[in-house]
């Protein structure tokens, strides 16, 4: 019998799962009550308008009465469009977060599964000591990036005509989540402004209202689309690498080195993260990795080298 373990990572999904069917989904159903409850009773009013509006010869009661609900109408209508569509903004927020939800610690959790599934086997690799060799003496271990996450956000890729080094699908979906909601923010906006005051807007209106409306998140999340595009290509066939906008031919690189580096955290003590670097013949280096998942950066190492057949520097990160 299986030993339960309150280790398992499936119990963090518990947390958000409950948070939405407990707190969340009761809320917005109240929400949506309420709203329905005041939209009826706004439309019984609007009929009653419409009925004393018909009367052939209305008493000064129900003047006095067809003025109150004018009045009511026009103010409770407006009022009532503007939270329908404030709803409509909130509920495609909701929409976008789940699928942020769902995409990023799915992600994340498919790659822990495979990361630690009984099919892989460990990889018997030999690194070669960079002290013996007149380049290798002479090459700087200070990381090439400043930067650098404490996860899983780049990795290796098999393409039809060789590798390429791209941003993990945990990334991609952080970008379209921003997109997303930068979207539907924006769109709603220029919706509820064209339907409740049909009035067209001009150039400082239109810029007013998209940085105010979503526009910052459709920057920020255009910008992740650039970070999350390839960082380099290895193309197997033509024997070329492309890696920081420039070209190399394969007989240009020398060898990999792989680093260990602190990065000091804004607010937290910092984490340690690591890189692996392509070193040409002139000893020039490159970025090619620059993670905190060191299994599978060694794993994507260990492909690269095979596949450029060169050999791996390591300074401590085995």
């Amino acid at each position: 019998m299986n030993k339960f373990s309150l280790k398992s990572s499936w119990l963090l999904f518990l947390i958000p799962i409950g948070m939405i069917i407990f707190v969340v989904l009761p809320q917005l159903q109240n929400t949506y009550e309420q709203f329905q409850k005041k939209d009826f009773e706004h439309q019984q009013k609007v009929q009653q308008l419409d009925s004393l509006k018909q009367l052939p010869n209305p008493t000064t009661k129900n003047k006095n009465r067809i003025a109150r609900l004018e009045i009511e109408v026009k103010v409770h209508g407006a009022a009532i469009e503007k939270q329908r569509y404030t709803n409509y903004k909130i509920g495609g927020m909701l929409v976008v977060l789940v699928f942020m939800f769902l995409g990023m610690f799915g992600s994340s959790y498919l790659m822990k599964r495979k990361k630690s599934s009984s099919k892989n086997r460990q990889i018997q690799f030999t690194f070669e000591d960079p002290s013996v060799d007149a380049i290798g003496q002479h090459i700087s271990w200070d990381a090439v990036s400043g930067s650098g996450s404490n996860f899983l956000s780049e990795h290796l890729k098999k393409t039809n005509t060789g590798y390429k080094i791209t941003s993990s699908n945990y990334m991609k979906f952080l970008s379209w989540s921003f997109f997303l909601i930068g979207v539907n923010q924006l769109v709603w906006t220029l919706v509820e402004h064209f339907n409740l005051t049909k009035e067209s807007m001009g150039i400082m209106e239109i810029g007013k209202t998209f940085f105010t409306s979503g526009g910052v998140f459709i920057i920020v999340g255009v910008f992740l689309f650039l970070l999350t595009s390839a960082k380099a290509h290895i193309y197997i066939r033509k024997r070329k690498i492309i890696v920081d906008g420039l070209m190399l031919d394969f007989k240009d690189v020398y060898a990999l080195q792989v680093l260990q580096k602190f990065v000091q955290g804004n607010k937290t003590g910092g984490y340690y993260c690591y890189e692996v670097n392509l070193v040409t013949k002139e000893g020039h280096r490159y970025n090619l990795l620059n993670h905190g998942d060191k299994t599978y950066l060694l794993s994507d190492m260990v492909k690269i080298s095979k596949v450029l057949k060169v050999p791996v520097w390591n300074n401590g990160v085995v």
